[in-house]
């Protein structure tokens, strides 16, 4: 902002100048520092394809110039915004990523945590229940299997 302010202000100081500069060769010389026979004493509409050709050229040039300057502004927005949407996910986003990564890390250790202090145990509680059973069911049943033959 600094250096476009800079700009204008020496844009300015030159016209400033310039004017200072014309006024004072064309008051105390008598001198002309721009021609007056360049410039004609009335306005007349063009005449020729060629004059309107010429108009419609210098306005082309005008606002092929404001487009060029319209797309530097625009270039200039763009690349401060990159910066900043990069500031902002290199300061706020990595911290909570951090955070979610040991979230996760914490969840992971309740879990094994809970499943062999309290899921172990029952697992195997069950299977020596299930296994005392089939066998019960084992030894009840070969009584029947001598009968039957």
């Amino acid at each position: 902002m600094r250096f476009v302010l800079t700009v204008v202000l020496a844009a300015l100081l030159i016209v400033v100048a310039y004017l200072g500069v014309s006024w004072f060769v064309d008051g105390y010389w008598g001198g002309n520092i721009y021609p007056n026979d360049a410039e004609p004493d009335t306005w007349s509409a063009p005449d020729s394809w060629s004059e309107w050709r010429d108009i419609v050229i210098v306005f082309g040039g005008f606002f092929f110039a404001l487009a060029g300057i319209f797309l530097c502004v625009l270039l200039g927005v763009a690349i401060y915004l990159l910066v900043t949407i990069r500031r902002l996910l290199r300061d706020n986003l990595a911290p909570a990523l951090d955070s979610a990564r040991d979230l996760a890390d914490e969840v992971r250790g309740t879990t094994e945590f809970v499943s062999e202090t309290a899921v172990a145990p029952i697992i195997r509680v069950y299977s020596i229940v299930s296994g005392v059973r089939r066998g019960v069911s084992t030894v009840g049943g070969l009584g029947k299997r001598f009968r039957r033959d």
